[in-house]
């Protein structure tokens, strides 16, 4: 009798995790690639006009879709604490540590609306140009327009979403800040709000490659912190090792 080659059980289980990873993958770029050109010509054809709230409130809508997806395939479990009270903010800086890819993501779909803070680079993404575009999120690399612009929209009553370590963590639990959100909520009073990311796994972190076989489902907490204000006299790079050394603390104690 000739034997029987098929894979068996344990095959199926060991490549199906990597089908579904490769799926949210390709998933992101194509959802990305289809949502950026179509706001960006929407931009262009209102002449500007469209507000950026509402195109953060889309995007918001795009991001909770996938999530939803990566979910119901399996590739996802995100607990997330204490974020509705979040709800009704505004004219709120909310801050995090960055140890994945998918971290603007996941607050965009959770937070209320706000400009997300990033990389110059990434505006130039075909991926995420458009969207940047129409929801108005601005870079850090800018230095004191940064600063301007950060100001200007908390003044409007706009939230900030800024992730200080400037790029994903690379030196665990956090890099160390940058002090820009800091001075923008110096100067206009605007409270920052600690949200913090608690993610054990490799997958999506810096430097490890995107085709990598991950441990699925990758698995986040996203958790509510404090409330931060700037006490009277204190420096603005006091302010923001105050918050990062919360950050720390908390990181530290949930890796234990």
């Amino acid at each position: 009798m000739a034997a029987d080659c098929r894979p068996g059980p344990a095959f199926q289980f060991r490549t199906a995790p990597y089908a579904s990873q490769l799926a949210a993958t390709l998933g992101f770029f194509a959802m990305g690639l289809t949502v950026s050109p179509l706001c960006w010509l929407a931009f262009r054809l209102s002449g500007g006009r469209i507000p950026s709230a509402t195109g953060q409130r889309f995007l918001r809508r795009v991001f909770r879709l996938y999530m939803r997806w990566m979910q119901l395939t399996g590739t996802l479990r995100l607990d997330v604490r204490g974020l509705e009270p979040l709800g009704a903010a505004g004219g709120t800086i909310f801050i995090s540590n960055h140890p994945s890819l998918l971290d603007a993501v996941f607050f965009l779909a959770h937070l209320p609306p706000a400009a997300c803070v990033m990389r110059a680079s990434l505006r130039r993404n075909p991926a995420l140009a458009g969207g940047a575009l129409a929801a108005g999120y601005i870079t850090n690399d800018s230095g004191p327009a940064f600063v301007r612009q950060g100001i200007e929209k908390i003044q409007r009553g706009e939230n900030l979403l800024v992730f200080p370590e400037g790029t994903r963590t690379v030196t665990p639990p956090v890099n160390c800040f940058q002090h820009g959100f800091a001075l923008v909520a110096a100067r206009t009073g605007a409270p920052v709000r600690a949200v913090a990311i608690e993610y054990a796994g490799v997958h999506l972190r810096k430097g490890v490659s995107l085709l990598a076989p991950a441990e699925i489902p990758l698995r986040f907490t996203l958790r509510a912190g404090p409330e931060f204000r700037r006490s009277p006299g204190e420096s603005v790079p006091e302010f923001s090792r105050r918050i990062e050394s919360w950050f720390r603390t908390h990181l530290g104690e949930a890796a234990s």
